[in-house]
């Protein structure tokens, strides 16, 4: 009873911030998936994103095996991703984290993805960055205060221009790694910002109907009682 409180609470505080018929749809679909996800289970053993259900299933839809995907941020969706395209490359900035998720990669032997750490440095002007703007490669989150991820971000760099059928900003420095993305990304690609409902990852950008298509996925997400949004930029041309 008290998950199906909470579930009711979260569905109503959604709606009023994302009112569609989409949402409700997702909301009215997802509760057992919620359910299910929130006891003994994690990204990596799942294998699937930690982004929403329904962004979930709308990737699923439209992944194939030729694929090439870019991924900031490694876990379950590492290998989601490995399992259905061609090759993957993810980049992490946690080294204990990456060395647990090079070990089970190596388990599952997908030699398909191309894993890489870029730790965060130390920034010598920390007072002056702002996480909202793209060309300050900062985190918002305060156990990263006084980091530039600027390596990070800039892992992208070496590959050329329309390199990647998809992209998934989903750790550091988002608004830096969206910037950096944008020209990597092929004609009908498409760009995964996740956690979306945090304005200041889209505000620096515009991103104009006649060249982009955005979907935004709001709802339920695996794990976490709070549901997030899920926000993809399909690039036109």
């Amino acid at each position: 009873m008290h998950q199906s409180l909470v579930y009711l609470k979260m569905s109503a505080i959604m709606l009023l911030k994302r009112p569609s018929l989409h949402t409700l749809f997702s909301i009215c679909r997802d509760y057992r998936n919620w359910s299910r996800h929130l006891d003994n289970s994690n990204s990596v053993r799942d294998q699937i994103p930690w982004i929403s259900f329904s962004a979930i299933r709308y990737l699923e839809s439209i992944l194939t095996p030729e694929m090439k995907v870019f991924e900031y941020g490694s876990g379950g969706s590492t290998i989601f991703w490995g399992k259905r395209v061609k090759q993957v490359i993810s980049v992490e900035h946690d080294l204990g984290w990456y060395n647990k998720m090079k070990n089970e990669l190596s388990r599952l032997n997908m030699l398909n993805v191309e894993y890489s750490l870029a730790q965060a440095s130390k920034d010598l002007i920390p007072a002056a960055r702002n996480p909202g703007n793209p060309e300050d490669y900062a985190s918002s989150d305060p156990a990263f205060s006084g980091q530039n991820f600027e390596a990070y971000v800039k892992t992208i760099d070496k590959f050329p221009d329309a390199s990647f059928d998809i992209i998934i900003v989903d750790g550091r420095a988002r608004p830096s790694c969206i910037k950096h993305s944008m020209p990597k990304l092929k004609t009908k690609g498409c760009l995964i910002v996740d956690n979306s409902e945090r304005g200041y990852y889209l505000k620096p950008f515009d991103f104009d109907s006649s060249n982009w298509e955005i979907r935004k996925f709001a709802g339920p997400v695996p794990y976490v009682i709070n549901f997030s949004e899920t926000t993809v930029l399909k690039k036109l041309y």
